[in-house]
């Protein structure tokens, strides 16, 4: 009876071992995603923030509900940030929901937490300063 347990725990492994993933598809959606970033430099005191935008045709990957393209996302906020605004070593990072109310909710958090330090500054980017764009529709070279 071990034995045959045993063999059946060692074919169970070796299927799951030799299944392939199922690759997952980066191209144009039909929904839309809620994203906003955060920008600062570690050894500065200026905190950027911009506004909630709206991203169409991205859809949320299905099982994880993470953002593809996560990493062009904070790389759009960091070279602007290094080009236009002419400001070096910035760390950015992207918020994202499918719903604008459960990103609104955090959003707020955090404009809260840099607005209660008193050693941090917030600066905030509004739609006519900084706007993300779908990855596939810009010019972001990793």
């Amino acid at each position: 009876m071990r034995k045959i347990l045993l063999m059946t725990l060692v074919m169970l492994v070796a299927l799951f071992a030799t299944a392939k993933k199922k690759p997952t598809s980066y191209g144009k959606g039909s929904g839309e995603v809620y994203v906003f970033g955060v920008s600062q430099a570690l050894t500065d005191t200026v905190v950027f923030v911009t506004t909630i935008n709206r991203v169409d045709s991205l859809d949320l990957e299905r099982r994880t509900k993470f953002l593809p393209f996560r990493s062009e996302f904070s790389l759009q906020l960091k070279q602007y940030m290094e080009g236009q605004m002419g400001l070096k070593h910035q760390t950015a990072c992207v918020f994202y929901s499918a719903s604008r109310k459960k990103l609104s909710k955090k959003f707020y958090k955090i404009k809260k937490r840099y607005l209660d330090d008193k050693d941090k500054r917030l600066v905030m980017l509004d739609e006519q300063r900084f706007v993300f764009k779908h990855p596939l529709d810009s010019n972001v070279k990793e």
